[in-house]
């Protein structure tokens, strides 16, 4: 071991702990150690020496190796560590040592065996080692966890798993959501599934999925559901389907996305564009007549001055042209009213 150990040794006995401070030297272990004998000083070393292993005597003056190992785990738990907790003693029963073992000691040395001490330490630390990389893998999983829940929640998608196997379905929430149902509240299922999709959905979605697991290894489906609270809603599911060595499928994995605010959005856009494709075909065709007319007249008295018209025939068609283009004019302005 090429790092220094802090050691948090409890023993009263001068004689013993030379012995084991000898046997660390001889198993080259590289220390610094704290040597405590009352409750309070351990108590005290525990958060001010901050130890990487603790070798306790059984029986001391005022307590004993199990209050030591109570005060241990209560320290580890609320500062979320990992310190090696070995026991050394001059003599223990075999239900002593089982005992001592379930309560969360790594390892028990009896005094006269004091050789196996440093291999001892170093085994207590590679396992201390891997519970800390555990725990830390677990942390970081649980924060994807929570990370993909917020991200299914924004985008409203929910993950899914079938094992066709054992016809076991797992929901994240956002599935269940999806569904109308609160996280857990069903046990998820082919049955629920279907008894929420739209009648007239049923039988192609039934094809679909059938289809993939007979042979197919991706899948994407487009359907509508009834969820529980009545509201009719748009899906669109993405189905990867895993399979084993004789090419026989044993798992589903997908998700569900709801695009019934975009299928909105879309009829809402078509809409719109269909309005503006009138009003593109009235501004090139409609104004086109009456603006004609309007031209027409202006040129003729403007290219004939001296030629003698009826003024008032002339009026009447100015006038006809004009309110005809005034009304064209009307339309297009609430054409463009009903998309803004």
């Amino acid at each position: 071991m090429t790092t220094k150990l802090k050691i948090l040794i409890l023993e009263d006995s001068r004689d013993d702990l030379d012995l084991v401070e000898r046997e660390l030297q001889r198993g080259g272990i590289e220390f610094t150690a704290t040597v405590v004998q009352r409750k309070e000083d351990y108590q005290r070393a525990l958060h001010e020496f901050r130890p990487d292993v603790i070798l306790s005597d059984h029986s001391l003056p005022q307590f004993n190796s199990i209050e030591a190992m109570q005060m241990w785990r209560t320290f580890q738990k609320e500062n979320q560590i990992f310190i090696p907790f070995i026991l050394i003693t001059g003599s223990v029963s075999e239900e002593f040592a089982v005992q001592s073992i379930k309560a969360g000691a790594d390892d028990y040395i009896l005094k006269d065996r004091l050789k196996r001490l440093p291999s001892s330490i170093k085994s207590a630390m590679e396992k201390a080692r891997l519970e800390k990389e555990r725990a830390t893998y677990l942390e970081e999983l649980m924060a994807q966890s929570a990370l993909m829940k917020e991200a299914e929640h924004l985008a409203n998608f929910g993950g899914w798993k079938v094992d066709l196997v054992t016809g076991k379905h797992h929901w994240s929430d956002e599935a269940f959501r999806i569904y109308g149902f609160e996280p857990g509240e069903i046990d998820p299922g082919f049955e629920i599934f279907f008894a929420s999709v739209y009648p007239e959905d049923k039988a192609l979605l039934t094809g679909r999925i059938n289809e993939a697991i007979a042979h197919l290894t991706f899948q994407e489906c487009e359907y509508r559901i009834i969820s529980k609270d009545k509201k009719v809603k748009n899906l669109q599911s993405r189905i990867l389907v895993k399979r084993d060595t004789q090419n026989k499928a044993y798992q589903l994995l997908g998700f569900t996305l709801d695009v019934t605010k975009q299928k909105e959005q879309n009829k809402a856009l078509e809409i719109q564009n269909r309005n503006l494709r009138e009003i593109a075909w009235v501004q090139s065709h409609e104004v086109r007549g009456p603006l004609a007319r309007l031209l027409g007249l202006v040129q003729l008295l403007d290219r004939y001055p001296d030629v003698e018209i009826n003024v008032v025939e002339t009026i009447k068609r100015l006038s006809a042209s004009a309110n005809e283009l005034d009304e064209v004019v009307r339309k297009i302005v609430r054409k463009t009213e009903e998309i803004i």
